[in-house]
């Protein structure tokens, strides 16, 4: 139940620990697999490498890939194959026939060396292998096991990173269907990859909505499972994620769009077994899950692993796999089941719209979390309720609610804005251009701008010189504004790939080169100082570029850069079939985003006032550090890297209120300066080029990029080295990042500072910040000696932030009850906004919460709303009854703050209340992801990485931001 005036004090965590002293334990069989098969299968797989002493490992996502396909009881726990250890890696509920295994490790070792030279090899490793040999035995697995960090935080036994989020997934299947007002649910299991992490929970058979159009679209309920460890803590915690998960059925005239070094993950149902000749006992209730990408060499979709000489394309099947061209181009055929095969396309983000929208709001979490916990087995608790941190927040919660009822900017902020841009300008005027594709957009654009600036009267037009637009002029006290408004033309359009070469990195460079060239000649000189001028761009919505890679946003990023100016991208919108006023009300938000991410760029950015007194030292600076990895598997098929360190120091002028590291100098430089010269270091993205793919990998003896899905971000151990050389890349960008973390350290000593770290982006290249590694009031950089941390500054704090990629941070709704007029004790969930922490923690704690509420357009939507119910609903004095598939769930993640190091008369509570208020943005009723300083780092990105190919094919799909960017069209 709701209550639109009730005020959370408390919020419930979906995040489940040990009781003190509690033990379960579970049986699985396991497979052995001794040594001395392991040095027979790492010779193999070294042979025809150029460095075969670097490798000490043997990579293994290709045979787990083929079992999560073809036996998805089996769970694999590892990654690499460890030749120094012979734990087992394959666990399964039951024993497994002998054919199975046999049959998929026969297939996998002669992948290991496909090449004709070394068939020979690979015939005698299998005569010497014998696999029948080898018998399952049964084992009862600790699942509550786990050790002590030196500071204090859990270490489970690594398998139990797969093993208990399984286990737990199968107590849950027992459990009678989960019922809602109008029906039921029934779930499935879901065939895991170590690289997925955890175990899923999927609703079967999918459920049914249709749109005022008429078309048909298909979705499921999903639970999600995995271990994860807290700062500190002596306990892990199990997170359980709920959403929904959406299955592709709207093709384009090819068929479903598959992103370029991307696949798409293929949910797969069987009658029988999939493996010929092995019993019919043997077919599994799971999901098998495959996956198909588009193969840039073959012009054609595949399954991955197939292909005409692939692994699949030796197996024996009982049925075969669908074909992939059918697949894509009937993916609704498939999903009711076709010859015995049922077959569901997760549908992403970058296939085009899709009419159940992402996510899910409290009134199905909630039930969904409770019919969950009924599986539960005895001895693993819900976490206790999180309570407000607000000892020293309370002075200002009533004036920032205040704020937020005001959303147009008032007389006194418009023109503190103008003042500020004035002094950022140092007294110049300042300068903007438009270029616009659509008049609406034109016209909004400028509308936008003098709203923001508070730019009364209509503004002097004059022609604009080398161009067929205008120039806009307007005149105050305090600042001057010249708005250059000209048609963008020929520069929006595809790159004009050459048909015969479209799929040649030479040629897109080429392409590339050739549009930032017409940019430049396009438009006028950059500004005769030297400094950044800001240019707002339009383009045309990312489905009308045919290929992806046409796109011209990047080209036209660097094209601006080489001009002198910086770049804010807004997308020529899709037609909406909504109201002509909702229409250009959403417009009118968008353009002033725009402008607002615009001045950003330019170094003008409002800090918030954080409002806790002289108690935070007056002349404290902001700093945050922020990675930019270029992957193996990236663009560039090179790995590199680039830090990005932000300093704010909110006392000072606006022309060093915001700056950024140069490493090339040594040096702070403005925030504008900083996005130009690093767009100089800017990645030019490529296409799939199967040839410089092959010299890489016999260059570093990776296969298949085995190494590219490995889960940077990930805290469960570090398997990712096991197959490569300790002085390798990785060792040197650590070291790089130790160094450059070193000189920035060094050159904030001046002053108070909170350093501001982001843990998965940072902890990979810098391990100390990883949770096994992490301690109190200490720092260590890599390759040196672990330290006080204020031997690295007398008055320097130390704050890492984690958010919830991966559900590394617990899904969460606020929490309360009250008592009705009956009597009765009711509960009460919503969305709540605050800095939280353990209920009767000590006053040391180092771990919090940061939430928000409810923003963008799921402001609106009632924390009841549902995907599968219908509710009762009273608006506008009107009744009756709705129900919410095609609304957008907005759910807030929850941001962990560990005060990793601080002062010894610190209150930890303080510095994480500093760090929250960061996240609060003037007036903007959301809060920002990410406190201020790691935002604009992390924006600070864009002028480094190409934008068009970097996207993922699954997002999370109750990460409402990623939604949100679409539906306004907004490109940073």
């Amino acid at each position: 139940m709701r209550s639109s005036v009730i005020r959370y004090d408390t919020i419930r965590l979906a995040g489940y620990a040990p009781a003190p002293g509690a033990e379960w334990t579970v049986p699985y069989y396991t497979l052995p697999f001794p040594q001395y098969h392991r040095k027979l299968l790492l010779d193999l797989y070294r042979l025809g490498l150029k460095r075969p002493d670097d490798c000490r490992g043997v990579p293994v996502k290709r045979l787990n890939g083929l079992l999560q396909a073809l036996a998805p009881e089996v769970v694999s726990v590892a990654k690499w194959l460890d030749v120094s250890r012979d734990e087992p890696w394959l666990y399964a509920r039951r024993p497994v026939p002998q054919d199975v295994l046999s049959t998929l490790v026969h297939t996998w070792v002669r992948d290991l060396r496909p090449e004709p030279e070394h068939r020979q090899a690979v015939r005698k490793v299998l005569n010497e292998l014998r696999l029948g040999e080898l018998p399952w035995g049964r084992s009862e697995i600790p699942m509550f096991a786990r050790s002590s960090t030196r500071g204090g935080t859990a270490e489970p036994d690594e398998r139990l990173y797969q093993l208990l989020p399984d286990a737990l997934a199968e107590l849950a299947l027992g459990l009678e269907p989960f019922r809602y007002s109008g029906g039921t649910l029934t779930f499935r299991g879901v065939a895991r990859r170590p690289n997925d992490r955890g175990a899923e929970l999927l609703s079967w058979p999918p459920d049914i909505h249709q749109d005022r159009d008429g078309r048909t679209w298909w979705f499921s309920a999903l639970l999600t499972l995995s271990l994860q460890t807290v700062p500190f803590s002596p306990d892990f915690r199990v997170h359980l994620r709920c959403g929904v998960r959406r299955w592709a059925t709207r093709t384009g005239k090819n068929g479903l769009y598959f992103p370029p070094r991307r696949s798409a993950s293929v949910y797969l149902l069987a009658d029988a077994p999939w493996i010929a000749d092995i019993p019919e006992s043997w077919a599994s209730a799971r999901f098998s899950v495959g996956r198909l990408s588009y193969d840039r060499e073959l012009r054609a979709r595949r399954w991955e692993a197939g292909g005409p000489d692939g692994m699949l394309s030796r197996l024996r099947l009982r049925q075969a796999l669908p074909e992939p061209e059918d697949l894509s181009s009937r993916p609704a055929h498939w999903l009711t089941g076709a010859g015995g095969v049922t077959a569901a396309v997760v549908h992403s983000t970058m296939m085009g719209s899709h009419g159940v929208r992402g996510g899910l709001m409290p009134g199905d979490r909630v039930p969904l979390t409770k019919w969950f916990e009924n599986a539960l087995p005895e001895g693993l608790v819900r976490v206790p309720d999180q309570v407000r941190a607000d000892r020293y927040l309370k002075a200002r919660r009533r004036a920032r609610e205040r704020d937020e009822e005001t959303s147009e900017p008032d007389v006194r902020e418009t023109a503190a804005h103008r003042r500020e841009m004035a002094e950022l300008l140092r007294g110049g005027p300042l300068r903007v251009e438009f270029l616009w594709l659509s008049e609406p957009i034109r016209d909004a654009g400028v509308k936008a701008l003098a709203t923001m600036l508070g730019l009364e009267g209509e503004p002097v037009r004059q022609p604009a010189d080398m161009s067929d637009g205008e120039t806009l002029s307007w005149r105050t006290s305090e600042l001057r504004v010249e708005l250059r408004l000209a048609r963008i033309g020929e520069l929006a359009d595809n790159l004009g790939l050459p048909e015969a070469d479209r799929w040649k990195t030479s040629a897109l460079h080429a392409a590339i080169g050739n549009r930032r060239d017409r940019v430049v000649q396009q438009l006028p000189g950059a500004a005769t100082d030297g400094r950044a001028t800001l240019a707002l761009v339009e383009i045309h919505h990312r489905d009308a570029y045919e290929p992806r890679s046409a796109d011209p946003k990047f080209a036209l990023r660097l094209g601006f850069r080489d001009a002198g100016r910086v770049t804010q991208f807004v997308v020529n919108p899709r037609k909406a079939k909504v109201k002509p006023s909702e229409v250009e009300k959403a417009r009118a938000k968008k353009l002033e985003a725009c402008w607002t991410d615009g001045f950003r760029q330019l170094g003008h950015r409002a800090v918030p006032d954080h409002g806790l007194g002289p108690i935070i030292p007056a002349d404290t600076q902001y700093a945050a550090l922020w990675l930019v990895k270029r992957r193996r598997d990236g663009p560039t098929r090179r790995a590199d890297l680039v830090p990005i360190a932000i300093r704010i120091r909110p006392g000072e002028a606006a022309p060093t209120r915001i700056t950024g590291w140069d490493s090339r100098t040594g040096e702070w430089v403005p925030y504008s300066a900083l996005l130009m010269r690093l767009a100089e270091s800017a990645e030019l993205p490529t296409v799939d080029d199967p040839s410089d793919l092959a010299a890489e990998q016999q260059e570093t003896g990776v296969a298949d990029t085995e190494d590219a899905e490995e889960s940077e971000d990930a805290e469960d151990g570090d398997g990712s080295e096991q197959g490569r050389d300790r002085e390798g890349r990785t060792e040197q960008h650590r070291r790089a990042v130790a160094d450059a973390v070193q000189e920035i350290l060094f050159s904030l000593r001046d002053r108070p500072t909170l350093l501001l770290a982001h843990a998965q982006n940072a902890r990979q290249l810098w391990p100390w910040l990883q949770n096994g590694r992490i301690e109190r009031d200490m720092i260590q950089l890599h390759g040196r000696r672990q330290q006080r941390l204020d031997l690295q500054g007398p008055r320097l704090r130390l704050i890492r932030v984690r958010d919830n990629a991966g559900t590394e941070t617990p899904q969460w709704w606020g929490h309360g009850e009250r008592t009705t007029d009956d009597g009765k004790e009711e509960e009460l969930f919503g969305i709540a906004t605050g800095l939280w922490k353990p209920p009767g923690c000590c006053p040391l704690n180092r771990v919090f919460g940061s939430t928000d509420g409810k923003a963008g357009p799921g402001t609106n939507l009632s924390v009841m709303a549902s995907r599968w119910a219908l509710r009762a609903y009273a608006r506008n004095g009107r009744t009756g009854t709705t129900i919410d598939t095609d609304k957008l769930a907005w759910n807030p993640g929850l941001l962990e703050i560990t005060v990793a190091g601080c002062q010894s008369d610190d209150d930890p509570e303080l510095w994480a209340a500093l760090t929250h208020r960061l996240r609060q943005s003037p007036r903007r009723a959301p809060m920002l992801a990410l406190p201020l300083p790691l935002h604009l780092a992390r924006k600070a990105a864009e002028y480094v990485l190409p934008t068009t190919q970097d996207q993922l094919t699954e997002p999370e799909e109750d990460d409402a931001a990623v939604q949100l960017s679409f539906d306004l069209g907004v490109i940073a």
